[in-house]
C-alpha cells in the first residue's frame, strides 16, 4: 500500500512499509501518464520488496440518488 502526496517537486508516492518513494516527474511523459508509470513502479516495488500483490481496483457502484 502506497501514499500519494503533491509536493513542490510534484506528485510523490510513498511506500507507507519502507517509505520507498517514487517521483512521478522521474517519468517519461512521452510514453504515457507520469503518474500511472510512478504508480506501476510502486506496485512493482511493493511485489518484490514486500512480497505484496498488486493490488485490484474496486469498482464504484454508483446508485440513483432520489430528489426530494
Amino acid at each position: 500500500m502506497y501514499s500519494i502526496a503533491k509536493t513542490s517537486e510534484g506528485i510523490v508516492l510513498i511506500c507507507q512499509d519502507c517509505g520507498h518513494i517514487e517521483q512521478a516527474s522521474q517519468f517519461d511523459q512521452r510514453i504515457g501518464s507520469q503518474r500511472t508509470q510512478a504508480a506501476r513502479a510502486m506496485e512493482m516495488h511493493a511485489l518484490v520488496m514486500h512480497n505484496t500483490p498488486q493490488l485490484k481496483p474496486v469498482p464504484k457502484n454508483y446508485g440513483i440518488m432520489e430528489r426530494w
